[in-house]
C-alpha cells in the first residue's frame, strides 16, 4: 500500500485507537486521573510550543524559504521539538507517547534513523539495479573470461 494511503489508514483509525488507550488507562488509574492526564499532558504540549515554538518555526521557515522543503530534516532538533510539542498538545495517550519520544533526542534519533531508512528504501527500491556506465568505465569479457580488446576489432 502507497504512503498516502497509509497515512488516511492511520488518521482514520487514530481516534478509535486514542479511544482505546483512554478506556485502558482508565481502567488501570481511573477515568478522573487518565482524564486529568491528558489535560496535564495537553498543558505541557502548549507550554512547550510557547517556548521553543516561535523559535523553531522561525528556523523551520527560514530554512524552507532558502533551500525549500528539503531544508526540512527529520533529525534537526527543532524539526522534532515542534513536531513533539504539537503532538503533546493534541489530547491522546498515543500522541502524547510520540511526542514525548520526540523530545527525547535518544529516541528521537532512532525515529529519524527509521524514517530517514525507510523513505531511502521506498525511493531506492531493491528490484532497480540498473547501474549506468560511460563506455570507458566499462570492459566487455567474453565466456571464457578474457577481456575483449577493443582495438583487435
Amino acid at each position: 500500500m502507497k504512503l498516502v494511503k497509509w497515512a488516511l489508514v492511520g488518521l482514520l483509525a487514530l481516534p478509535a485507537l486514542e479511544l482505546l488507550a483512554f478506556l485502558a488507562i482508565a481502567t488501570l488509574i481511573g477515568a478522573l486521573w487518565a482524564a486529568l492526564l491528558l489535560v496535564a499532558t495537553s498543558f505541557l504540549g502548549i507550554r512547550l510550543l510557547r517556548k521553543f515554538g516561535g523559535e523553531d518555526l522561525a528556523r523551520i521557515r527560514d530554512g524552507v524559504a532558502s533551500a525549500g522543503l528539503q531544508a526540512i530534516h527529520v533529525e534537526d532538533p527543532a524539526v522534532a521539538r515542534t513536531i513533539g510539542a504539537l503532538l503533546l498538545a493534541l489530547p491522546g495517550f498515543i500522541t502524547d507517547a510520540l511526542g514525548a519520544a520526540l523530545l527525547m533526542p535518544p529516541l528521537r534519533r532512532r525515529i529519524a534513523a527509521t524514517l530517514i531508512t525507510a523513505s531511502r528504501k521506498r525511493s531506492h527500491p531493491a528490484q532497480n539495479k540498473t547501474l549506468d556506465l560511460t563506455p570507458a568505465e566499462w570492459k566487455e569479457e567474453k565466456r571464457d573470461g578474457r577481456e575483449d580488446d577493443d582495438a583487435s576489432r
